[in-house]
């Protein structure tokens, strides 16, 4: 009977230490994980990477400049002057400012200077040196231009009487005068005294080696009475131009 009780106690005790253990062992594996082909353990998390692609830069896109189909010119360094004939000696009419255009329409023969429209003239036109240009456009189909020729383009006059006046006598008087070319040329002129005492000299002549002014010599000592007259220095080539002035001789 003893025994009995005692098999029965025993049994109860390992029931109730039965119930306090797991039934399967505990898993090492992390939640969620792989383990690895060779059963070495836990794979790692692979981490998420985000990837930057970065956009290429934009290039400045290039800017044509379509060459222009009227050949023109442009100064290279300063202001040009416009002449009125390719030569030097030619005079300076107008100009071409640094960085102002002007349209080529000829050229003379050597291509060494380009006849233009004058930018600041509207309807006229000049010639420039091509050595201190730069040209643009095709100049292929220029026609060549020729010079013309150098011209007087101004005259003046005038007359003073020395004093003192005598009417009845002789009386001094004395004339002066200038021409003006715009070019290298030979001047042919004289002087005609008109009034109460006409007189008309001989033809002189001046050589200009270039553009620009000199005084035409006077017709020496001229003497003449109380009265009025007029004074005219006429050029007879290369051109017809003449300036004139009235005076008086009085006391």
């Amino acid at each position: 009977m003893k025994t009995r009780r005692l098999f029965i106690v025993i049994l109860a005790a390992a029931l109730i230490l039965a119930c306090n253990f797991p039934m399967f062992a505990p898993s090492t594996q992390a939640p969620g994980g792989n383990e690895n082909s060779n059963g070495s353990g836990p794979a790692p998390l692979a981490s998420a990477t985000s990837t930057f692609t970065p956009i290429p830069a934009l290039s400045p896109t290039a800017t044509i400049v379509p060459t222009p189909t009227i050949p023109e010119v442009t100064p290279i360094s300063a202001n040009v002057n416009c002449r009125s004939g390719p030569d030097v000696g030619y005079s300076a009419v107008s100009y071409v400012n640094l960085g102002e255009f002007a349209q080529i329409t000829g050229r003379n023969d050597d291509s060494t200077w380009w006849y233009v429209r004058d930018p600041h003239n509207a309807g006229e036109f000049c010639w420039v040196s091509a050595s201190v240009v730069t040209t643009l456009g095709n100049l292929s189909g220029l026609v060549v231009v020729p010079p013309p020729a150098a011209i007087v383009t101004k005259v003046t006059v005038g007359a003073s009487v020395a004093s003192p006046v005598f009417c009845g006598g002789p009386n001094v008087i004395e004339f002066s005068g200038k021409i003006t070319t715009n070019g290298a040329t030979k001047v042919t002129f004289q002087w005609e005294i008109t009034g109460d005492k006409s007189n008309t000299t001989s033809p002189e002549s001046i050589t200009f080696k270039a553009a620009g002014t000199k005084s035409a010599p006077d017709p020496g000592a001229y003497k003449a009475d109380c009265g009025n007259y007029k004074i005219t220095l006429h050029v007879l080539s290369p051109n017809d131009i003449s300036a004139s002035k009235n005076f008086k001789v009085k006391p």
